[in-house]
């Protein structure tokens, strides 16, 4: 398939775009955001996508609005067949009508489940077993179009936000393919979505990170899951607050450790939490203003004192 335009900003992008570039089909441009301040020095830093799609050589456009008529005129130039669309923003119908067959999405759900802006944390959060990826054309409702193809991926016990992040992002490539294989054939197995069976993932707000000690063991376990490596479940103690990583759930033998929420404990190299339903074991932590350890390490500089409470 020729005249491809490809949107998409962050890393969770980057395979489907080289997946993209080594096959038949064609990319005539990449569209992503404009570059913008990070780190401690305030340095312009480009996208993740940008850096690949430069890499590879392909034409660029950063647009800071994509109604904005020049870059509409822009794109009407390349007379694109298709616009390819992976963790980008929502892209309005004057834009994607202009190719000749619209635009399709790749999301990182099985919709209609999980329409929204954070499929994978959501997925995490709820404790699923199991979560995919979905391609769909792309209308003007969110996450609500015509799928064209879906590919399921178990979740594993040990899995939190990076691995399942990356796991999702590899599938992407074979996932895009053969929906773009469907476009060059022209034969399609569409399937509206049952809006009865649609729920929502909204974006993750700043407050989803912090720890309530009156949920149940798993449901903070899975929280520590969807925030780890990055930012972090966090709660406070002593004051200081310290981020959770790593940790399994288990039933106390005495109802009473159950009945204070937040309290902790140290026992043989661990650190266990009381929660509303069951114990947090912790198998690391990181300290405020300090690195990321494992508990043997942060206890042989700690004391947790009898009758801490975490916040």
């Amino acid at each position: 398939m020729k005249n491809i335009i490809f949107m998409g900003t962050p890393d969770f992008a980057v395979p489907s775009l080289e997946a993209i570039h080594n096959s038949k089909h064609n990319i005539c441009a990449v569209v992503t955001n404009p570059d913008k301040l990070a780190g401690r020095g305030r340095k312009l830093v480009s996208s993740a996508v940008k850096q690949k799609a430069e890499e590879l050589g392909y034409f660029v456009l950063q647009p800071k609005n994509l109604n904005s008529p020049e870059f509409l005129d822009e794109i009407r130039s390349l007379n694109p067949s298709l616009m390819v669309v992976i963790a980008y923003k929502k892209i309005p119908s004057n834009l994607y009508e202009i190719a000749e067959n619209g635009a399709v999405n790749l999301h990182a759900s099985l919709l209609p489940k999980y329409r929204g802006a954070a499929p994978i944390h959501h997925a995490l959060l709820n404790g699923d077993k199991e979560t995919g990826l979905t391609t769909f054309k792309i209308n003007d409702k969110i996450d609500t179009g015509n799928i064209l193809y879906q590919k399921k991926v178990n979740i594993e016990e040990n899995d939190n936000i990076g691995t399942l992040w990356t796991k999702l992002s590899n599938l992407g490539k074979d996932v895009i393919l053969k929906t773009l294989n469907q476009f060059e054939s022209g034969i399609f197995n569409y399937q509206i979505q049952d809006n009865q069976y649609a729920t929502k993932a909204p974006k993750i707000k700043s407050e989803d990170f912090k720890i309530n000690w009156m949920n149940s063991a798993i449901s903070i376990h899975n929280q520590i899951r969807a925030f780890t490596p990055k930012p972090g479940a966090y709660t406070t103690l002593n004051g200081k607050r310290i981020k959770l990583f790593s940790s399994f759930v288990s039933y106390p033998s005495k109802d009473e450790f159950a009945k204070t929420p937040g309290k902790i404990t140290s026992k043989k190299n661990r650190i266990l939490i009381m929660t509303g339903h069951g114990v947090l074991n912790v198998h690391e932590i990181q300290p405020e203003g300090k690195p990321r350890m494992d508990v043997a390490s942060y206890l042989t500089g700690n004391k947790i004192f009898k009758d801490a409470i975490c916040q």
